[in-house]
């Protein structure tokens, strides 16, 4: 495949942008920032006979226009120890694609590549265009009374072509904050505390992340023939029109708290949030007699809370040595807390169509990304001595052959409860060193390709796992055996808790008094160093294997590039 194939990509990209600045009055200013982005994207593709039994062809090219002009009026005034800023912004988005591609099928000749595509068979090609526009006003007022008390409002208000009856979304927010050990009642216990201040904020933001003019009713193409060889082009469904629908909101509450102690040397931040998301943009699958066509929709609520820590310290100051390092860590509760009653249930994408159902689901009282599926009850013999895969039945009941529209459970989820990072940098007179580890716990993966492996399905009838052999009768049926075996049940779901060291790094700096005539600098690092999991899989950390609704279809593993582990040297020369 990679010798004999050719897959050729060409990127073309200019970029530019002016910006000015007009200083009118003593504190108001007024800026204005100017931008075009223009992408010309092409790419070159030839299967060769030798790989898949014909040779096919495609040449691909889109070109995207992105323009964007944003204005800003800005007032800053001071008044004893009073600070104001009040700032006003206009902002005008554009962004347009012009697609064209061709594909040939069965061509005669490989030596001309994706070139001519005369010489295939079957010929095909298809161009398209979109294009969408946002407008948008900001209004931010800042307020600041002698480092103590801070206000903060904002008003925004967004407008998307995206959306056809309901194009605006109008987006308030609030915040303030109190430096509580600015106030001459904290200084009996600075020598505790040295800093606290206590933080709020509400808030909401807006979401209108889906593709241009799906919200309008639409045909797409088919062919059809009435018992001959001849093909007739027709029309059907191709989207429903959904012209009520409207932004996506998400509103944030937060409580926070930062404390410094020790000379700030130790310093902890503390957060509560809240947040809650309305009109959740989601697709869903319409009934077959209107085409089985997918459409968006504002079908639920979701609701995320959680805290985040954050710990720095500096542990170690000296002349010679120091060392510092930062924690932070996070809880997220997920939970869908309501979704319409014309779609009490949406499914995931099917992985591996005609191979694993849908694996995954949102319904009330689950978070996004939860596995659905059978419930894996173990190994049985059948009346053959043979050893076959057992599910739970909705009744409690064990079988071998369960009920996908009955007997199919809640099996866990894939986001994560908990989520670390710790950092760690120590110098000591001309050496450094930093250590970046990350971890997560709570999430489970549905290893698609352990199952692969040991199913005997798909395009390969072979089991390919090492350990199926040892495993006959514990955890894996007898080869042959009629047996009925689902991707899509907690036999194949794994925890994928994980500890990682991402970034390990050594280094020495050679002063200019040294060498004379320069500084130097070496650094050795390693990326990736060690990651302690019992996943099976590729990687913990997983991926969707979708891009659309990728929180739904997250940590379904379908195979994935091992990450690597790079070591890295480097020279640096300061003239």
């Amino acid at each position: 495949m990679i010798h004999q194939n050719q897959n050729d990509r060409q990127r073309n990209m200019v970029t530019g942008h002016v910006d000015l600045k007009f200083n009118i009055l003593p504190g108001l200013t007024f800026t204005t920032t100017n931008g075009v982005d223009y992408n010309d994207y092409k790419w070159y593709d030839m299967s060769s006979a030798k790989v898949l039994g014909s040779t096919n062809m495609s040449n691909n090219n889109a070109q995207v226009i992105a323009l964007q002009s944003t204005n800003n009026l800005t007032y800053m005034g001071k008044w004893g120890e009073h600070n104001l800023t009040a700032t006003g912004v206009w902002e005008a988005t554009r962004n347009e694609t012009r697609t064209m591609n061709i594909e040939g099928k069965n061509v005669a000749q490989e030596v001309l590549g994706y070139w001519n595509v005369k010489n295939a068979s079957n010929r095909d090609a298809d161009n398209g265009y979109s294009k969408w526009t946002m407008l948008s006003g900001v209004a931010r007022v800042m307020y600041n009374y002698a480092d103590r008390y801070m206000l903060t409002g904002t008003f925004r208000a967004d407008g998307s072509s995206r959306f056809t009856n309901k194009k605006w979304g109008y987006f308030p927010s609030i915040a303030g904050a109190w430096t509580v050990s600015n106030e001459k009642f904290w200084k009996p216990i600075r020598n505790a505390v040295e800093y606290m201040k206590i933080r709020a904020s509400w808030g909401i933001i807006g979401n209108q992340n889906i593709t241009p003019y799906s919200t309008l009713a639409s045909l797409k193409a088919t062919s059809f023939n009435y018992g001959t060889n001849t093909n007739y082009t027709g029309y059907w469904a191709g989207g429903i029109a959904t012209p009520d629908l409207t932004w996506e909101k998400v509103k944030q509450l937060d409580f926070g708290i930062d404390l410094g102690f020790l000379g700030n040397r130790l310093s902890v931040g503390i957060d509560y949030f809240s947040k809650k998301t309305t009109d959740a943009l989601l697709q869903q699958s319409s009934t077959g007699y209107l085409g089985g066509v997918t459409y968006w929709t504002n079908a639920g609520e979701v609701s995320n809370k959680g805290f985040d820590i954050n710990i720095n310290a500096q542990i170690i100051q000296t002349k010679d040595l120091q060392w510092s390092s930062s924690l932070n860590a996070s809880y997220l509760k997920n939970e869908v807390t309501k979704l319409s009653a014309q779609t009490p249930r949406l499914y995931g994408e099917k992985p591996a169509p005609g191979t694993v159902d849908p694996c995954t689901i949102i319904q009330e009282g689950e978070a996004i990304g939860t596995f659905y599926g059978f419930k894996w009850a173990g190994l049985q013999k059948n009346d053959k001595g043979q050893w076959v895969d057992t599910y739970y039945k909705s009744n409690g009941t064990i079988t071998t052959d369960p009920d996908a529209s009955t007997d199919r459970f809640i099996l866990g989820h894939s986001n994560p409860d908990f989520t670390f990072g710790w950092n760690n940098t120590v110098t000591y007179k001309n050496w450094d060193f930093n250590m970046f580890c990350n971890a997560a716990f709570g999430a489970k993966r549905l290893n698609i390709v352990r199952y692969v492996m040991n199913a005997e399905v798909g395009a390969s009838m072979f089991v390919t796992d090492k350990d199926y052999f040892d495993n006959v009768g514990v955890t894996m049926p007898t080869i042959g055996a009629e047996n009925k075996t689902y991707g899509n049940s907690d036999k194949w779901l794994e925890n994928a808790n994980y500890f990682r060291c991402e970034n390990i790094s050594i280094g020495y700096t050679f002063p200019r008094s040294v060498l004379k005539f320069a500084d130097l600098r070496l650094t050795l690092s390693c990326q990736n160093l060690f990651t302690i999991t019992s996943y099976k899989g590729m990687d913990p950390a997983g991926a969707s294997f979708s891009d659309k609704n990728v929180d739904n279809n997250n940590g379904i593993d379908m195979g994935v590039y091992p990450n690597p582990r790079t070591f890295t040297f480097g020279v640096r020369m300061n003239f």
